[in-house]
């Protein structure tokens, strides 16, 4: 068993990667544990406050995690970059989340999502995004490889 870990290290060094921070995903995801939702805006296209609240609280929920108010206090926290603005006269809405653990190693990075405001979504970009962002990054692709 030793051989193998000083294995995976060697391989993270080499490759610049974190080989051994994907091993610990499923305890670091798991439900019920702390998680601090911490949006990254774009600095020029930033989302709404009421929009940054209905994400931090429906991606707590999706999990099934307990959302904290800071980072010291979470088991892991989620990293959500996002970025809106106005593109042919209609908003629309990037989301990219990634799931950080407490050494602020990146264990798992989505990809990037996004949604136009149309009459199917009631013309709420962020609100189609967030749920893209729930059905394929977190159903589809996070909780499948931490094995929920």
């Amino acid at each position: 068993m030793k051989s193998v870990k000083l294995f995976l290290t060697a391989l993270a060094v080499l490759t610049g990667t974190s080989v051994l921070a994907q091993s610990n995903l499923k305890e670091v995801v798991a439900p019920g544990n702390k998680v601090f939702v911490q949006i990254v805006n774009d600095a020029d296209h930033p989302l709404p406050e009421d929009e940054m609240a209905d994400l931090t609280r429906v991606s707590a929920e999706a999990g099934e995690w307990a959302c904290v108010e800071s980072a010291e206090e979470a088991d892991f926290i989620l990293r959500v970059e996002a970025k809106k603005k106005m593109v042919f006269n209609s908003p629309r809405t990037w989301l990219t989340p990634s799931v950080v653990d407490k050494e602020g190693n990146v264990i798992w990075q989505g990809d990037t999502y996004k949604a136009d405001a149309t009459l199917t979504n009631g013309f709420r970009a962020t609100n189609a995004c967030i749920r893209k962002m729930l059905e394929k990054g977190f159903q589809k692709n996070l909780f499948v490889k931490a094995e929920r």
